[in-house]
């Protein structure tokens, strides 16, 4: 499958949505594409994105410049764009690379790098792209800025109407309006594309999960699904194939904390990220009952490894600890048997690839998402017991869809009180996520992975097929006494040091970690707007300040040498 990275400007939304579905329809893998910043840090959230697209540029083999025509200038192209179409001929130029490259249109002679973008087409470099014509080609144009005059369609070879990602399940044959004057209409009845299938899924059919014995859900516990159906009573019967797939059963050998296996945490039971995976999808769908939504909740983690949260550290990504979603995508595609129920359902893989894109889902910290809330129920109740499944059931019956400071839907609590509770209760376990004792366990834990990759012993493939247990018994025996021993002694180890300085002859890291926390709406009463937690109650307010301006300690690690092998 080809994939491709769509550049262009962000502002442009709809015609993004329109490129997005387009190059899917026709078999591609959209890596990447103009994304709005989030509410937050500009700077982090910009130097993210950053980080995340050109990341994609090197692994892409097509790039599209969507240089859509913009405030009356033709072609435009803006600073962004121009860096990016640069980077990627330079790239070919320089390092060998073989990326086609296509601008949508040469840009006009008022913009600065117009002659160097021309050269570029004249070396045969870059090429302005011309859409495929002919039956697959047939549909709606809902981008408005190629739409701007009935003689410029007629008399364009490359303006043919197609598809759009945003095409109803059950599209039926209609008139559409082009241009601003609504003068010139497109009369022919729109044929719908064989990708996109009328979906035949009984949305309304549910069942009982506590009473179900489909082979699927085997690994679940009878207190996991007494948990899962406070989240959502009916269960949809229709997720059921969802959660069937090779890709996803997997996640039921996969910790949700990875603290699991030594000395130092003694859990009451296993939170698996399969268990976590379906509540997130059950919250979401009860929520909003979207079934793109509600996939994407699903498969959020889907590309998650043996040691989930380790391999983050290892990869040097312990403070945000998403370096293992960027699979997401490839995962899914790569799979037929999920592709093949997402054409039987009419679903773009693009859409419920990142769930990211789905507020009620996942949302910017310390929002709360159904994410979030999730993994806070279910650690709680199963791992550190601060709550049983009656309070898991009086918090979440609280929970309601609101409105934050931007307009956006998000979860949060009808009333006051009980959302103050449930963030006094909660913080302890926040506060585990970044302790001395989880940042010792999981940076060891990523660094002997990693040493073990180094030594040829394991592969990030055998992270995807091999369960934890198997790799802990082949990492005890795999004949490399400086690995095994060491392993041997954080097993044993039942405490970790902290220090302002290096312990010498120790195992000591000073990475830094991702604070969690939230800091939930409240349902405004009578005419009055919703309203952080924060903001209602001082007591909370303090509490939470005094938990993010808490500073760990400098080092951590544990009373046994190790030092982690090298490249």
């Amino acid at each position: 499958m080809k994939k491709i990275v769509i550049s262009g400007s962000s502002k442009l939304t709809e015609q993004v949505a329109y490129w997005r579905g387009y190059f899917e329809g026709r078999g591609y893998e959209v890596l990447d594409y103009p994304k709005i910043v989030p509410e937050g840090d500009y700077a982090v959230e910009m130097t993210k994105i950053y980080r995340r697209f050109y990341r994609h540029l090197d692994n892409t083999n097509t790039f599209f410049l969507m240089n859509e025509d913009q405030e009356g200038v033709t072609g435009y192209i803006g600073a962004s764009a121009m860096s990016e179409l640069s980077y990627v001929v330079m790239n070919n130029l320089n390092h060998d690379k073989h990326v086609e490259i296509f601008i949508l249109q040469e840009p006009s002679d008022e913009q600065s790098h117009q002659s160097e973008v021309k050269f570029w087409l004249e070396q045969g470099w870059i090429k302005v792209y011309e859409k495929p014509t002919g039956k697959k080609g047939s549909g709606i144009l809902p981008t408005p800025s190629l739409a701007k005059s009935s003689a410029k369609i007629e008399s364009s070879p490359a303006i043919k109407p197609t598809v759009s990602a945003d095409l109803p399940e059950t599209a039926k044959p209609s008139v559409a309006s082009v241009g601003t004057d609504n003068a010139t209409k497109l009369a022919t009845p729109l044929p719908v594309q064989k990708f996109f299938r009328k979906n035949h899924t009984n949305l309304d059919k549910t069942f009982d999960i506590t009473l179900c014995r489909k082979k699927c859900l085997r690994p679940l516990t009878v207190e996991n699904r007494e948990y899962l159906r406070i989240l959502c009573p009916e269960f949809p019967a229709w997720l059921l194939k969802y959660i069937a797939m090779p890709e996803f059963q997997r996640l039921s050998k996969v910790s949700m904390t990875t603290m699991d296996y030594g000395s130092l945490y003694q859990f009451p039971d296993f939170n698996s990220v399969f268990t976590h995976s379906i509540g997130v999808a059950l919250i979401v769908w009860k929520f909003t009952h979207d079934q793109k939504q509600t996939i994407a909740g699903l498969y959020h983690d889907i590309a998650s490894p043996a040691f989930k949260h380790a391999i983050d550290y290892m990869n040097g990504d312990a403070e945000t600890q998403e370096s293992t979603e960027a699979n997401t995508s490839e995962i899914i595609r790569g799979s037929k048997s999920i592709m093949r129920l997402l054409h039987k359902d009419g679903i773009l893989a693009s859409e419920v690839s990142d769930y990211h894109l789905y507020p009620i889902a996942d949302n910017n910290a310390p929002n709360l998402a159904a994410d979030r809330l999730e993994y806070t129920l279910s650690n709680g109740l199963f791992l550190y017991e601060i709550w049983d499944l009656t309070q898991v059931r009086y918090f979440y019956d609280n929970i309601t869809v609101l409105k934050n400071e931007d307009g956006i839907s998000e979860l949060g609590f009808t009333d006051q009180d009980v959302c103050e509770e449930f963030i006094n209760l909660s913080l302890p376990t926040f506060e585990a996520y970044r302790s001395d004792n989880a940042r010792a366990t999981l940076q060891f834990i990523g660094d002997i992975i990693h040493s073990m990759i180094i030594k040829e012993y394991l592969s990030m493939d055998d992270l995807y097929a091999m369960s934890e247990r198997e790799i802990i018994d082949w990492i005890l025996s795999c004949g490399d006494k400086t690995l095994s021993e060491a392993f041997r002694q954080y097993q044993r180890a039942t405490s970790v040091y902290s220090s302002s300085t290096i312990k010498k002859d120790r195992y000591c890291t000073d990475v830094k970690v991702k604070n969690r926390y939230i800091d939930p709406l409240v349902k405004g009463k009578d005419d009055a707007e919703d309203s952080r937690i924060t903001e209602l109650s001082n007591s909370i307010s303090r509490t939470l300040k005094k938990f993010v301006d808490a500073k760990p300690a400098k080092y951590t690690g544990f009373d046994f040498e190790f030092t982690p092998y090298t490249e």
